[in-house]
Formats: C-alpha cells, structure tokens, sequence
C-alpha cells in the first residue's frame, strides 16, 4: 500500500473499529506462525486457545458496534464475520508493519479469504478469493454448508430476539409443510373418486344400459370371431369371410356407442372395483378388434376370389395376386392376435371370461395356420415350374400291399411342369415292370426280398420308411433303368384318388374299357385290371367280363385315369372345391399318404418344416414306430387291423423297462380274390437308439424251401442297405438287430391266415435312466443346485409314436407306470390321464406325440 493510501486509511472514522479487529488478529498471527496440525488431537496449544480467545474478543467487540442495528442483518454479517475469522485458523500473517500479507504467504482457496482495503468506499469489506475447481466438489460445498450452520447456531446466541424469531419461522414452516401434504392428498382424492361418482350418472355409464346396449353387441361379436376363426382353420374363406363381416358389423354398433366416451374418464374408471364399471375400460379395446376382423375377412375373400378370375388365363397372376392378399390377411391376423392379448380378461363379466380366453387362443391358432398356408404359397412358384421347368417322378404306391414307404410300387407317371401347368404326362401302360429292360446294373435286393427275388428293381426300391432314403433310391434305380433324371419325387396311394374321385364324380371310361370309375369301386375295379394276369390263374371267375387291351397293358387303365381327372378336375374348381382340395392335401399329407421329396435343398427343406417329407423324426426320449412290409402276401393288407399296445415301467432306479405287443388280425375269407391268402410280413420295430432286446415272442418265418434263391456273386450292393448288411441275430429269439436312421431296429417275419390274429411281444429296455437329464447342466443349472440343493428336480419323459407311410389307422394304446413316489407336475396335452404316468388309447392316422414332467410326490404336496 502508499504511503498516501495508508495516510488516507488511518484518517478513515471506521479506522478505529477495524484496526482493533486487525490488531486482534496480528497477535493472534504472533501466536501462531505456523499451520495448524494435520492431527486434531495434537493441535490443541496455548497458541490455539490464545487465537480461539482473540477470535471471540474480536467477534464481541463487532456485535456491541452494530447493536443498534437491525438484528437479522447484524446476525448475517456476525455470521459471515465468523465464518471468515475461523478460516484465518490456518493462514500465515506475515511479522512487520506491512498491512496486507506477501502474495507468497497468501493461502489459495475456500480457507484463505482474508480482509481487503475497500478504496473506493473507504471502507472495509471481506473478499472471498477465487476457489479452485477442486475445492467446488459436491464433498466440498457440503463441508462449507455444514460449518455455516454450526457458525449460524454460535451466532444466535448472541442475539435471543433473533433466536425467538427464527423458532417461529421453524414452526411456520413446519405448520405450513403439514398444510401442503393435506392439500396435495385431497386434490389427489377429489381427482379420482369425484369423476367415478359422476361417471355413474352419465347415460352411458348407467351399469344397466351398458349390459343392454354394448353387451349384446360383443357377444354377438364374440360368437362370430370365433366362428370365423374356426372356418379359416378348415380353410374355408368364403364362409370366415361372411363371419367376420358380421363380426366387424357388431363391434361397430358397440364402437358407436363408446364413441362420445372419452378416454380420460375410461382411465379413471379402470380404478373403479366394480366390474362392470371395469368393463368399460376394456371396451375400446375390444372393440378394436372389429376393423382389424372386418378387413382380414376382406383379404381372405380377395385371395381366394384372385384364383378364381376369370380375366386372367395366367396362373402365375393369379397366384401372385392371391400372395398379395394373403400376407395381407396374415398381417391382420397377427393385428388381431395383439389386440386381444392386450385385453385384460380379468375386467370381463365371468360368464364370458372362458369364452374370450378361446377366442384369443383361436387368433393365435389363426395367424399361425394362416401364415403356415399362405408362406407354403409362395413355395408353390417354384414347385409349379413357375421360374423353371420341372419334371417330377409320380409314384402310386398301392397300400393294400404295405411297403415301408406306403405300398407296392406297381405305377408311375412322368409329369412335365411349366408356368404352372402340366406340360407332359407320361403313364407306361406295363406300370413300373416297363423298367426292367433298362435295368443296366444287377443288384442284391435286401435280403426279405429275396422270398420273391434276389434281384433288385425299381418296383420293389421303396424299401425304407424313411421317404427321404427311398426317394433318393428311386432315382437312383430311375436313372439306371434308362430314366431321365427328374426334380423330386412325389408318392400317392389310391387312398387319395378315392378321395379326388368325390371331387370330380364318375369318371366315363366307357369308351376305352366299357366301364364307369368313382369313387366306391374305384379299387377293386382298378385293382382287378391291373392284376387280371394272376387272377386268370388263380381265380378266373374273378376276372371274367373284365376288358383286355389289345396292348395287354393292364397298368394303362391308370394313366387314362389319371388323364381324365386332371381334365375334368379344373372344370369343377369353384371357390367351395377348392377348399376340399385343399383339405384333401392336408389330411393325407398328415396321414402320409402323399409324401414329397425334392432335389432341391430349399423346397426340400421347406417339406420337413411342413411335415410333408416323411422322414424318420429324432426325439429325446421314448420312440416308436412299427413298419410292416408284404411280400408275396397279395393285397391282404386291406383286411388286416393293427393294434399296438406299449406298456413303458419305470423302476426305482429309473430303469425303464418297456413291453410291446402288437396284435394283426385277418378279416379276410380263404380263397376270396386278392385278399383270401396269408399275409406274409416282414415287420421292422424303431425303437432309441442303444435299446437292449430282453425278450420276444410270436414271430414266424417262411419255410426254407421258399428262400433258397440266392444272389449271385457279381452282383453290387447297394450303400443304402449297409447298416441292415451288418445286422446280428439275436441268438434267443433269432431277431434280426440293426442301427438305421438314429436307431434301433427289431426285425423278424409275421405270417398270418385269413380269419386269424397273429400275437407278436417284444421287451426291451430303453438305453437312458428315468432320473438322469438327457443333456448336461448349464452353468446357470449348476449354481442353482447349488444354492438350492433341496429344490425339487422335476424329470422330463416324452413318447413319439409316428405313423408309417401308407397304412390305414392302427389303434395304439400306450401307458407309462412311474414309481410310487414321483406325481405328475404338467403333461400334454391336457386331456392327457394317468395318476401316476399316463393311460393313452388313441388311433395312429398320423404322427403322436405325448410328454409330462413329474417329480417327488412329497416334494410337490
């Protein structure tokens, strides 16, 4: 400071209140030269009480100097005093006549203000110096914050008047806290029960009109979604077209009645317990379902109405134009799915509560189905030779003489595909025996065949119930019988002619065989011509009257035919057939008496995504499936029944010892044509993998005379039959046991007289422990285990039981018998019974498949 600056200051009148103040602290600096401590314990020096001494003169002396003064103000400036004075506890002052201290000496930061000279004034005043970032820390502030209260409280002490207000200020505001939380609670209260008290007087809410005005709208609704849903899962559009109108009509009366209601009062009116109230909340929802059924019924009419346009000759437009308005429909179905999954059942009346949880399974159910028909659609493009020609190698597989696959082979037909139309059809008039000429290999036929032939054909390739393994044998002899190479392979028993014959009406034939075919003497006419050569030796009378071709080509009946119903069948395609056919499609594609395969990974694959493959299915449990083979057995196949019983014991242990009994039954007359003769069969059991066979009974083989034909030597195996060439006979029973397609295979011969039954028992056990997981743990498993080891370890069991290809409905009856101690926890489906494992009686017209899980009886009380 000059010398001038310090003449003017000492002449200041506040000088003498402030030097005092100054002179305090100087001797409080001459006290203590140094910082204090960093441990509180050791700073507590005479120096240390000497300042803390000084400090309290010094804040006395400024009280007394503005006593007069307002007293809150003088609080807050004896506060602020305070505050800064104890921050001069750390700060060097240095020794001398120099008024302010060196910069050096001067302490940076929120405990380093000290007192600056005010020039402008002439007064004095306390500046805080700038703090550095480090110091403006949440730790920091909070630090500064808890001191100025604890300085705040020492002041008031000074000052009781001020002590007295600032209690009175703390009570008012504690009363004033208390107001507000009532004020804020009743606002709250008058928010939401006051509009649901009006609510009971608007004329919609009136609880009696909403039963009468929107109730009976929806359930009407309700009704004909439900009914439109089942329609489309028959896949009849033309009537779930009209019931989803009639759906959209009634939700749209009752959306007229809930138009003026607005959505705020529906929201306060889902805090009310009366249901029907609660309803209300629902509504709109619901009836959002209205316009998605309205216009899915739209698109369903609009996909099935594109097939049948008569402007348009072009089969791909049309089949386009039916995709478009197909995705468009599967696109509300899941619209409609969403819409009533987000309905809350628990707010409809009881009554109709059930009925809504069907609908909203039967959207799923829909959009699922829908989607499953119309994505198999756009597979149809390249399966109709819409992008590309396709030939494709047509099988009739006669299932009155079974074969693994579905029949003996005794047809074919070559089909030419182009724009999704039948180019080419090609029947030989001597059916699959026209193959042998170009028959250029010689191969062992396996070794059941050899009852009839060493030697392998075409007409006996269809060896496997796997089709995928007999498709691909087919081609391979096609191709070495002089055939052309073909696209896929596709198998048809008379099964589904008799069907398409319902279709199309009789069929006249009298021009080229004097005869009329339809659907009820459809096989047995057909099946006399084509067989016309054995039975003129056996039963000539059978044959007699029955038209020869001058060609002597008795297998020509069925390309002619077939020629004639896909002539005529187009003609009887309405929107009302269409659907049949589609159903017949379906129903004999799930009971595998049509089976695809393609050569084409794609379609191929799409085939096993749909079931349409035929292939041999892999499970992690129980497995059955039983394939019977005639040979040399004629059509006797047509009068035999099958009951298949399996009876699955479960030990303490979880040793699961299984016993299977299969009862074939003859119906038919000694002597009577093509079915009066034994049935001669070759029966093959698939059971899992790594089964052990404990015993057997009731099998019977053909005499040894009949089997000593033999192939030669020169001849080539095939590599399909390698599995079946390194089969062993189980010494015990002479059953043959294999490893083929993922499992084991029991097989032995069964022979059985018309008007009898033959009895076959196999017991076996299953190759994996009832208590033992069929995979290993994962980590997550591991852990809970272990922090869990008295958690209940529910067990899994399931059984497959699939259909072989061709044959009628056998009756399967399955049980499954746990030990005492373990109870059924969930089983499917749901009608499935049993108190301890499961009593089945069912009939195998396709694949069935059971499970539960079960645990520890005293575990799961």
């Amino acid at each position: 400071m000059s010398v001038k600056n310090r003449r003017q200051f000492y002449d200041n009148p506040e000088r003498e209140r402030y030097s005092n103040f100054v002179v305090d602290l100087r001797s409080v600096n001459q006290a203590t030269s140094s910082s204090p401590k960093r441990h509180p314990e050791k700073s507590l020096t005479r120096s240390k009480r000497l300042w803390a001494e000084q400090i309290a003169i010094g804040l006395n002396k400024f009280r007394l100097s503005v006593k007069k003064s307002r007293p809150i103000a003088a609080i807050k400036v004896a506060v602020d005093l305070a505050d800064r004075a104890k921050r001069l506890k750390g700060l060097k002052i240095s020794q001398g006549w120099q008024f302010m201290p060196s910069a050096k000496n001067i302490k940076r930061g929120f405990n380093a203000p000290w007192p600056i000279f005010n020039f402008k004034g002439w007064s004095f005043g306390f500046k805080q110096l700038k703090r550095p970032a480090r110091l403006r820390s949440k730790r920091g502030v909070r630090e500064i914050l808890q001191h100025r209260q604890r300085m705040f409280q020492a002041a008031l002490r000074f000052n009781p008047r001020a002590r007295r207000a600032e209690e009175r200020a703390a009570r008012a505001e504690t009363k004033a806290t208390q107001y507000r939380s009532l004020f804020s609670f009743a606002i709250i209260l008058l928010l939401i029960i006051l509009p649901l008290k009006v609510l009971s007087y608007f004329k919609f809410f009136n609880l009696h009109e909403l039963e009468a005005r929107v109730m009976n709208q929806s359930q009407s609704a309700l009704n004909n979604l439900l009914a439109a849903a089942d329609s489309v899962s028959r896949l009849d559009f033309k009537n779930a077209d009209a019931r989803f109108q009639a759906a959209g009509a009634d939700f749209l009366a009752a959306q007229t009645e809930l138009g003026e209601i607005n959505d705020a009062l529906l929201f306060l009116a889902s805090l009310s317990k009366d249901p029907k109230i609660k309803l209300a909340t629902e509504s709109k929802k619901f009836l959002t379902a209205g316009a998605v059924a309205a216009s899915l019924g739209h698109n369903l009419a609009a996909a099935t109405d594109s097939l049948f346009n008569d402007d348009q000759d072009d089969f791909q437009a049309k089949l386009d134009n039916f995709l478009i308005h197909g995705h468009a429909a599967v696109a509300e179905a899941r619209k409609l799915e969403k819409t009533l999954a987000n309905v809350n059942a628990d707010n409809l009346p009881e009554a109709y509560r059930r009925q809504f949880e069907s609908l909203r399974l039967q959207a799923v159910l829909l959009a699922d189905n829908l989607d499953n028909f119309i994505s198999a659609g756009d597979r149809l493009k390249e399966v109709f030779g819409l992008s590309r020609d396709k030939r494709y190698l047509l099988v009739f597989q006669n299932n009155a003489e079974l074969r693994a696959s579905g029949g003996f082979l005794g047809s074919y037909a070559l089909v030419d595909l182009r724009e999704g139309k039948i180019r080419n059809l090609e029947v030989p008039g001597g059916g699959s025996y026209d193959t042998e000429a170009g028959l250029n290999i010689r191969v062992t036929a396996p070794e059941p065949l050899w009852l009839v032939n060493p030697l392998w054909h075409f007409w006996d390739a269809n060896w496997w119930p796997d089709w995928p393994t007999t498709a691909k044998n087919l081609m391979w002899f096609y191709a070495k019988s002089d055939g052309p190479s073909v696209d896929g392979v596709i198998g048809v028993t008379p099964t589904v002619v008799e069907q398409f014959l319902e279709i199309t009406g009789p069929i006249d034939l009298q021009a080229e065989y004097g005869l009329t075919i339809d659907s009820e003497n459809f096989w047995e006419t057909v099946q006399k011509i084509t067989e016309q050569k054995n039975l003129a030796q056996t039963n000539p009378e059978a044959v007699a009257g029955l038209p020869i071709g001058e060609e002597n080509k008795p297998k020509k009946i069925i390309g002619d035919l077939l020629e004639k119903i896909l002539e005529i069948l187009p003609q009887k395609l309405d929107k009302d057939n269409l659907l049949k056919i589609i159903a017949i499609f379906e129903q004999n594609m799930s009971a595998k008496q049509i089976l695809f395969y393609f050569s084409d990974p794609l379609l191929q694959s799409e085939a096993l995504k749909r079931n349409w493959a035929g292939e041999i299915k892999e499970t992690a449990k129980d497995y059955l499936l039983v394939v019977n083979t005639n040979i040399a057995g004629q059509k006797t196949d047509r009068v035999i029944t099958e009951k298949i019983e399996q009876t699955s014991v479960v030990d303490v242990d979880g040793k699961i010892i299984n016993t299977l009994v299969i009862t074939r039954t003859h119906h038919g007359l000694k002597n009577e044509p093509l079915v009066g003769v034994r049935n001669v069969n070759w029966l093959r059991v698939y059971v899992p993998l790594g089964s052990q066979l404990l015993s057997a009974d009731g099998f019977q083989s053909p005499e040894d005379k009949y089997l000593q034909e033999k192939p030669e030597a020169g001849w080539q195996d095939n590599p399909f039959l390698a599995n079946e060439r390194a089969a062993v006979n189980d010494v015990a029973t002479g059953v043959k046991i294999y490893a083929e397609n993922g499992k084991t295979v029991f097989a032995d011969w069964v022979m059985v007289d018309p008007g009898e039954t033959a009895v076959v028992t196999l017991r076996y056990s299953l190759p994996f422990n009832f208590f033992t997981a069929d995979r290993a743990e994962t980590w997550r498993e591991k852990i809970n285990v272990r922090l869990n080891p008295s958690a209940v370890r529910l067990q899994p069991y399931s059984l497959l039981v699939q259909k072989q290809p061709g044959a009628m409905a056998s009756e399967f009856i399955g049980r499954l018998i746990l030990p005492v101690d373990q109870n059924i926890l969930w089983r499917y489906p749901e009608n499935l019974v049993g108190e301890r494992g499961w009593e089945i009686s069912d009939r195998l017209a396709g694949d069935k498949y059971w499970s539960l899980l079960a645990g520890p009886s005293a575990a799961l009380d």
